[in-house]
């Protein structure tokens, strides 16, 4: 059983361990707005540090056994941790010499939560964005919602993370590590159950009881009910009996959606549909983010608005303002009219999912850089990414990216490139261990009309101001930044 979340209504004095990782960074910016008194740790100085500072966080670089040791002179009542950093017995031991109390990050969150009406989005994938997209609606509706999601919004839309006045909070729900199941959430909103995370939670079978306990603990429980690795509108079983055990509003392009998506049109850099409840029709929606996965996460979205009570053409219109999430189909600009594209996907259903989108979507072809993350990951997926990466018509495959992991006898990239080829033997794919040499060589294949992605959940990122450098470089013409690009 969880932790009883802390009481966060009135002002506490709040210290952070790994305050500059991704996971606990926007957390301190919602604490600070709320009131509190944060301070923090880190072993390096993340990008995300600089911002925290300028919000008030004195946050301190240590050695790593000192993370803790150096919250002693900050007087805290509450000693949150990110999941990189458990504290050890002895930390506990000085923590309770002090009077503080250690929590996880799920428990600092839930005490967040706590504090509001929260909308709790979650699923194995297109909970970054599909968070993003409620939270966009919401403000378009007039909610003023606060907001924590897992990336920065785009084009313009903020930070990861907002306070305000208003009594609603939309908050990204991490299934990797159970958070989601600690929140205590309002509306609970589910984008998919698919494989992933099998370190935590060993099987499906067990993520499925994971999503069960997340919806039921919730009073009003959206479910987009299509299976992520099709695109002809079938139902996944899983996702259709949890809506339909926990009497959820089902959406999706399956016939038993009760809010359901047609007409839908891919275009390179948005995506357009029809969406209906039931026998009527609510409209066009309209996004500037491209893909058959984004359409599902848009039009989860504008259900959650409508399980919530808000005024349906006020939902529709209003999720149409959003631009997209950091490292999700994030356009790093044009080069000798090679568009390059980042993208976060790191399991078999999110790259399988992205590389589709893009397959109908007008580009001559889609070239593929993929960085796999975590070895337990590799070795344990690595036919499913057989059967997602084939999509590419060019596949660059690279090393491992560890993420902390120790390396495993016998796990690099290399099975990868085996088991795309063993599903696909005519693919053509090209194995380059170091990020450094995949410049060089897609220099040389890409060709004007080529969209190149991108991706990973590692440094594969850092590929595409490179790439379009070295492109420019030999093309007459400059970069082109298209994510500013109004005509998106």
């Amino acid at each position: 059983m969880a932790d009883p979340p802390p009481d966060l209504s009135y002002p506490r004095r709040i210290h952070l361990v790994g305050a500059g990782g991704a996971g606990i960074s926007a957390i301190g910016l919602v604490l600070v707005a709320m009131g509190h008194h944060v301070t923090g740790t880190d072993v390096v100085e993340t990008a995300v540090v600089p911002e925290l500072r300028a919000a008030g966080i004195d946050v301190a670089i240590v050695g790593a056994d000192d993370l803790f040791a150096a919250a002693a002179g900050r007087g805290p009542e509450l000693i949150a941790h990110s999941t990189a950093f458990p504290p050890s017995p002895a930390d506990q031991a000085a923590a309770e010499a002090l009077g503080a109390e250690i929590l996880t990050r799920a428990c600092i969150l839930a005490g967040i939560c706590a504090t509001r009406r929260t909308v709790a989005v979650s699923g194995t994938h297109g909970k970054t964005s599909t968070t993003a997209m409620v939270a966009t609606m919401l403000a378009g509706a007039d909610a003023d919602p606060s907001f924590l999601v897992g990336a920065a919004m785009a084009g313009g839309g903020g930070p990861a993370a907002r306070w305000t006045d208003s009594p609603w909070f939309v908050v990204e729900a991490d299934e990797s590590d159970g958070t989601f199941l600690a929140l205590g959430a309002e509306a609970a909103v589910v984008t998919n159950v698919d494989e992933d995370h099998l370190d935590h939670w060993g099987t499906l079978d067990e993520i499925e009881r994971g999503f069960d306990r997340f919806l039921a603990a919730a009073t009003t429980r959206v479910v987009c009910i299509d299976d992520p690795a099709r695109d002809d509108g079938q139902a996944e079983p899983r996702a259709l009996r949890l809506a339909r055990a926990h009497s959820a509003l089902t959406v999706g392009e399956a016939p038993e959606a009760e809010v359901r998506i047609s007409e839908l049109a891919l275009d390179r850099l948005s995506t357009s549909f029809r969406l209906h409840r039931n026998d009527a029709d609510l409209g066009t929606v309209q996004i500037a983010a491209p893909g058959r996965h984004n359409a599902r996460n848009a039009a989860t979205a504008v259900a959650t608005g409508l399980a919530l009570g808000f005024d349906a053409a006020r939902c529709r219109d209003a999720v149409g303002a959003f631009r997209g999430t950091a490292r999700r189909f994030e356009v790093v600009g044009e080069a000798g009219g090679v568009t390059v594209v980042d993208d976060y996907a790191h399991n078999p259903g999110k790259v399988g999912s992205l590389l589709r989108s893009t397959r109908d979507a007008g580009w001559d072809r889609v070239v593929a850089v993929f960085q796999p993350h975590r070895y337990t990951r590799t070795r344990d997926q690595s036919r499913g990414f057989g059967a997602a990466l084939g999509v590419a018509d060019l596949l660059v495959i690279t090393d491992v990216y560890g993420a902390g992991e120790q390396p495993l006898p016998g796990v690099t990239g290399k099975l990868l490139v085996d088991a795309v080829l063993d599903e696909q033997p005519q693919a053509r794919v090209a194995w380059l261990p170091r990020l450094d040499d995949v410049v060089g060589f897609l220099a040389g294949e890409l060709r004007p009309g080529d969209l190149c992605l991108t991706v990973g959940a590692g440094d594969v990122g850092t590929l595409g101001p490179r790439l379009l450098a070295r492109l420019a470089a030999s093309a007459t013409g400059p970069v082109r930044d298209l994510g500013s690009d109004p005509a998106r």
